[in-house]
């Protein structure tokens, strides 16, 4: 029988979404240490939308195709820090350090982080310096 796209995501979802719901927060808080913020925000207002946010983070962070666990972990500090996300950064640190990740470890991707950051302002305030000059000197 025929099944539209929301008649499959309706019955993916359940007559009852908050089972799914609490089965994936408490496997978050078993992952992590912790149950993110934003997923307790987002559980409790949408949880329809939690859940397929949920599978989104679980395949990108949890299961990488090409990188460990621990080293997604160490990408999300590394994006998070040169983002300037304080929040996404205590938590990703109390993920990591929960994985087995060392302060060192945390530490160099905290630099990277302020490298490539400290990079990019400079290549955006040097470019502009170059281009007055260039325009000043025609």
């Amino acid at each position: 029988m025929w099944m539209s796209l929301g008649d499959r995501i309706r019955e993916f979802l359940g007559d009852d979404p908050k089972k799914l719901v609490d089965m994936i927060l408490e496997s978050m808080k078993e992952e992590y240490g912790d149950i993110p913020f934003i997923a307790k925000s987002m559980s409790s207002r949408r949880p329809e939308t939690f859940i397929f946010n949920a599978l989104q983070t679980l395949f990108i962070m949890k299961r990488p195709k090409a990188v460990s666990q621990k080293t997604a972990e160490l990408l999300a500090i590394t994006a998070a820090a040169a983002i300037g996300c304080e929040h996404c950064v205590d938590f990703h640190v109390r993920a990591a350090l929960h994985l087995g990740c060392t302060q060192d470890e945390i530490f160099d991707a905290i630099m990277i982080a302020g490298l490539m950051s400290q990079t990019s302002k400079l290549s955006i305030g040097l470019r502009k310096l170059e281009r007055a000059a260039l325009s000043k000197s025609r």
